[in-house]
């Protein structure tokens, strides 16, 4: 028989190279599926946040839409009616940057929307009733919204001017 590689030895070396090859099918399933549940987690977390914001709007959205029982529960409280509402408004507003904002954050969005969502967010917050009201209410929102306000949507972007 001449010398050579034999029966035995290909066997060893073909089972060698087959458990490499489903060693690597194995980490890219396993990166794979591990970057799977950090999507869904962040699109739970997210759908959580539109809940809130959402059952906060309808509670004051049918407050101020009964004005009746605004007017009962605004004297009840101290408050002056028609600023209240418009705080509420304000705060609708916020919200709104905000759910666009953790959208953005959990990378659901194309981030291409993003310097248009800026734009908008930074007219949005030059209205003195925002503006106003955000800064009575920033703390009440995560750090890193705050931040995002803070540093990126209440510059003054080139070529505006202040209201």
């Amino acid at each position: 028989m001449p010398s050579g590689i034999g029966i035995g030895e290909v066997s060893a070396l073909l089972t060698v190279l087959f458990t490499c090859l489903i060693t690597i099918a194995n980490i890219l399933m396993w990166l794979s599926t591990r970057r799977t549940i950090q999507l869904q987690v962040a699109s739970a977390q997210s759908l959580n946040y539109q809940s809130l914001i959402q059952s906060h709007r309808e509670l004051m959205f049918g407050l101020i839409s009964h004005p009746e029982t605004l007017q009962a529960f605004a004297l009840a409280n101290g408050f002056d009616r028609d600023q209240w509402r418009l705080q509420i408004l304000s705060t609708f507003f916020i919200n709104h940057a905000w759910m666009h904002f953790v959208i953005f954050d959990h990378e659901k969005f194309d981030h291409v929307h993003l310097e248009s969502f800026k734009r908008d967010a930074q007219e949005m917050f030059t209205w003195p009733s925002i503006r106003e009201r955000w800064h009575q209410a920033k703390i009440s929102y995560p750090k890193n919204f705050r931040n995002f306000v803070e540093n990126e949507i209440l510059i003054q972007p080139p070529g505006s001017r202040n209201r």
